[in-house]
């Protein structure tokens, strides 16, 4: 929910003009309500989307009741229900049935430990008048975001970029993480963004900010030194610790007072959460469920209509065209205000839009089934490579399932299995995926020394508790809480995520890393634990790697001319980040189908477009407005 913003400095001088600007850029991300406190040295904008407790006395701005304190906050807090009882045992009283008011008294009991308490997605920001202090906190995974920009000893913040230009900052590119994206395929990895002199608190960081001793910044949870700690669980122990944190994740991710959907893909993840979700104790109806439809080929209606059968639900398809695709590029990269994930990342756009419209304020979300589980065929690869570097008698059968579960001849799958060791960057499902020979040289050459620090980077690619951890706190979560964030605030619907509770993560996570593949399948143990409520049409099936046309979409027109008018540019030759010749021969390659991925191109539309959009300044706001 929401949309939080603001300056905290000495003796602050701001236009009350800009704060109506800064509440209007962000008024996508709440519509419903918008406020702001000013002060002396403290100046607080929300932009509310109101879900739970709906009343006036929930908005924000929210004070404490000696107003010495106020807290403006973006996410849900799930759990506030049994906090609020924990609270009241200390004769603290409430005014509000909000999980607003919950928070900012949790922190006035347990300072800024109150975030070990919190199970939900948070960003937000507290101010101490007294103290003349801010403390600042982000939730476990990235789910809500929050950008900083300090000037003139002030310092800027807002969940949204545009917030901060909003305020005054003037767009200028951070050339370092732009290399990070393109050489390495890498995002939200880092503190960094694709603004220079703009920050984020990573996930699990919370920071405060005192106007005498400035910013600070503390990792509170550490996905990796936890995982560590944790002796690894034998399978049949762990079957009863995976349905109740499921249980308890999904009925606390439940909790709203308005309505509730679910996007429901053919997927095993998506359909666990359906089934999960319709429990009496959770919602007094069946949620509505959203799915997104291409053409036949890439179709995944025999799966939905298999679970939605099973569960005697009704899937809502939203039909994505190539129109449509075309048509959201420039508003996607306007609203991520960095790399899209591609035609999925706008196909859940248009999911979003029809939600909205449908007058539905929160969406459930199965992402992290596959990250805490092992998915991906990447991490199975990396489990076969394992086996056969140990010499395990188990390699030969391993191999023989994994050849049957995925469909992949034996050459084609030896070949992924020795170039897992290699530290090139690798898709979900094992292939290099990064074209960095279209990079200009000069460019490279600024550059060089990350390259050779990555190369000696000593965390192991080939450890599947590695890299799951890896993808969890550092790259593929994060990202994916961006990308889906962005697109569906851009509508003002909240997305949730169930499967993204830590204590369900943490109980993947303790799994000797076999579980993940029994029977050559990935994410097995699910699988096995959820047998009798998930259709066996969709347990059975393998992981979808290919979800959508993208691919040919980009060889096909329109897209292609609109491509080719990209690199041609005068522009886009002088930029000094591509080589213009080599990304024109390595699309005309492209479209004659001599490539398994479109990540290449998708990185040159990316690049051209933020760049057309942020530094050129060549679109007004009406033409970066979604238009399905």
């Amino acid at each position: 929910m929401c949309a939080i913003s603001g300056i905290i400095g000495e003796n602050l001088d701001f236009n009350l003009n800009k704060i109506e600007k800064i509440k209007q850029i962000l008024n996508h991300r709440g519509p419903d309500y918008s406020g702001h406190i000013y002060t002396k040295n403290a100046i607080l904008i929300h932009n509310r989307l109101s879900i739970i407790d709906l009343e006036k006395r929930a908005n924000q701005p929210f004070e404490s009741r000696n107003k010495s304190k106020i807290l403006v906050f973006n996410g849900e807090i799930y759990n506030f229900i049994e906090i609020k009882k924990e609270l009241k045992k200390f004769n603290l009283r409430f005014t509000t049935n909000s999980d607003t008011e919950v928070l900012l008294m949790a922190y006035e009991k347990w300072g800024i430990d109150c975030v070990n308490k919190f199970e939900g997605m948070f960003a937000f920001a507290i101010y101490d008048l007294k103290k003349k202090k801010a403390f600042f906190a982000r939730d476990r995974f990235g789910q809500k975001p929050i950008f900083f920009w300090k000037k003139n000893n002030k310092i800027h913040f807002a969940s949204e970029i545009k917030g901060l230009i909003a305020a005054g900052y003037s767009p200028k590119p951070n050339l370092s993480t732009w290399f990070d994206y393109l050489y390495f395929g890498a995002t939200d990895h880092s503190r960094d963004t694709f603004f220079k002199d703009i920050f984020q608190l990573l996930p699990g960081e919370l920071a405060t900010y005192d106007l005498n001793k400035g910013f600070k910044i503390k990792r509170w949870y550490n996905f990796k030194k936890i995982i560590k700690k944790f002796k690894t669980k034998r399978i049949n122990n762990i079957k009863n610790k995976i349905t109740n944190t499921s249980h308890r994740a999904v009925k606390i991710n439940s909790r709203s007072d308005v309505p509730i959907s679910i996007a429901l893909s053919g997927g095993l993840d998506s359909s666990l959460l359906m089934s999960l979700s319709y429990n009496k104790d959770f919602l007094n109806s069946k949620p509505k469920c959203y799915s997104i439809k291409f053409e036949k080929k890439h179709s995944e209606k025999e799966y939905i209509d298999a679970s939605t059968k099973f569960y005697n639900f009704k899937s809502n398809f939203i039909n994505f065209k190539k129109k449509d695709f075309i048509n959201s590029i420039i508003p996607s990269i306007w609203h991520l205000e960095s790399p899209s994930g591609g035609l999925m990342n706008s196909a859940m756009a248009k999911l979003c839009y029809a939600i909205k419209k449908d007058k539905i304020k929160v969406i459930l979300d199965g992402t992290g089934i596959d990250e805490g589980f092992g998915g991906y065929e990447l991490h199975h690869l990396q489990y076969l490579y394992y086996l056969k570097k140990s010499k395990s008698n188990k390699f030969t059968i391993s191999l023989k399932l994994f050849m049957k579960n995925w469909n992949i001849k034996k050459k084609e799958v030896l070949k992924k299995i020795d170039n897992i060791k290699k530290l090139d960057a690798k898709s979900v499902d094992g292939y290099k995926y990064v074209n960095n020979n279209i990079l200009d040289n000069s460019f490279v050459f600024l550059y060089k020394k990350k390259i050779k620090d990555f190369k000696l980077d000593k965390l192991s690619k080939v450890n599947v508790k590695n890299s799951l951890c890896e993808y969890i706190q550092d790259t593929k979560v994060p990202r994916n809480c961006r990308l889906l964030d962005r697109v569906s605030m851009a509508f003002g619907v909240e997305m949730r995520f169930p499967f993204l509770e830590h204590s369900f993560l943490e109980t993947g996570l303790k799994l000797d890393p076999k579980a993940y593949f029994l029977y050559g399948r990935s994410k097995s143990i699910v699988r096995e634990t959820f047998k009798k409520i998930i259709a066996p049409k969709t347990r059975k099936a393998r992981k979808f790697t290919i979800q959508s046309p993208q691919n040919e979409w980009l060889r096909e027109e329109p897209m292609s001319s609109f491509i080719l008018k990209l690199i041609k540019s005068d522009k886009f030759a002088k930029r000094g980040i591509f080589n213009q010749k080599k990304v024109l021969t390595a699309f005309t390659k492209f479209k004659k189908g001599n490539s398994k991925t479109s990540f290449f191109i998708w990185q040159v539309i990316n690049t051209e477009i933020w760049f057309q959009i942020f530094i050129d300044k060549k679109f007004n706001l009406n033409k970066l407005k979604f238009k399905f």
